[in-house]
C-alpha cells in the first residue's frame, strides 16, 4: 500500500472512511488528500469490511472509475457486490507461507496497539500454547476465497473452487519475492516505472540499482 500511496495513486482502503477527516457519512464518491503535504489520495470507503464494501457498492465506486487500487480483506464478497460485466478488475495478491504468517501475527498483534485485533494477552502466551487454542487461520486463504466464515466447514471441494479461483483471477506475488512481485503488479496497473516519481519510489522501497560495468566491458576496444 505504501508503495502505490508514494506513486500517487488513489487508493480504498479504511482510511478514506475515518471520521476524521469528515467524509465517512457522504453519499457520493469524494476523492481526497488525508494528510496534507504528502500527495496522495484515497476515497471515501473502507473497502477492507463487508458494511464498507456495501456502502461502496450503493456509491457507485467502481463506476465512478475515482479509484486506481481496492484494498480488501474481503475478496470473494468484494468481486461479487462491487463489480458487474461492464467493469471488471484483477485481484493482487502477495502470498506468504502460511505458517510465517500465523508466527508474524502472533507477535505483532501483541504490540499493535492501533489495529482492532489488538491482543495483548498473547504476550502471556508461548507460541505453542497459542497454536494449540481454535483459531480463525485454520484454512483461512481458502476460507477468504470461497466466501465461508470462521466456523463453517470447508472441505476438499472448497480448496479446489479455491486453487482455480487463484488460477483464473489473481496475479500472484511472493512476499519472499517482493521486487519481482511488484514488478508484476505495475506492468498489469500500467504504472511505468522509468517515470521519475515512480523509479524514484521503486528506489526507495527496494533500493536503487547500481549500474554495474564490467571490466571487461571498460577495456573493449583498448586491447
Amino acid at each position: 500500500k505504501r508503495l502505490y500511496q508514494c506513486m500517487g495513486q488513489t487508493l480504498a482502503h479504511r482510511v478514506g472512511a475515518d471520521p476524521k477527516f469528515g467524509h465517512d457519512q457522504t453519499d457520493e464518491v469524494v476523492v481526497f488528500e488525508p494528510h496534507q503535504g504528502k500527495d496522495w489520495k484515497v476515497v471515501n470507503v473502507d473497502t477492507t469490511i463487508k458494511p464498507g464494501i456495501l456502502r461502496a457498492k450503493k456509491m457507485g465506486l467502481v463506476q465512478s472509475h475515482k479509484t486506481d487500487m481496492i484494498f480488501t480483506m474481503e475478496p470473494q464478497f468484494a468481486g461479487e457486490h462491487l463489480y458487474d460485466e461492464f467493469n471488471r478488475g484483477r485481484v493482487l495478491a502477495l502470498f506468504r507461507h502460511p505458517i510465517d504468517r500465523v508466527v508474524s501475527k502472533f507477535y505483532y498483534l501483541q504490540t499493535a496497539t492501533w489495529e482492532k485485533t489488538y491482543r495483548p494477552e498473547w504476550a502471556e502466551l508461548t507460541i505453542l500454547e497459542w497454536a494449540q487454542k481454535p483459531s480463525e487461520d485454520e484454512n483461512f486463504m481458502v476460507r477468504k476465497l470461497v466466501g465461508k466464515s470462521f466456523g463453517d466447514p470447508v472441505d476438499l471441494h472448497d480448496l479446489i473452487v479455491a486453487k482455480e479461483l487463484v488460477r483464473q483471477r489473481v496475479v500472484v506475488g511472493l512476499m519472499s519475492e517482493m521486487e519481482e512481485s511488484f514488478k508484476r503488479f505495475n506492468i498489469v496497473l500500467g504504472v511505468d516505472e522509468n517515470e521519475e516519481r515512480n523509479k524514484k519510489c521503486m528506489d526507495e522501497f527496494f533500493g536503487e540499482k547500481e549500474e554495474v560495468v564490467r571490466k571487461d566491458d571498460e577495456n573493449e576496444g583498448h586491447a
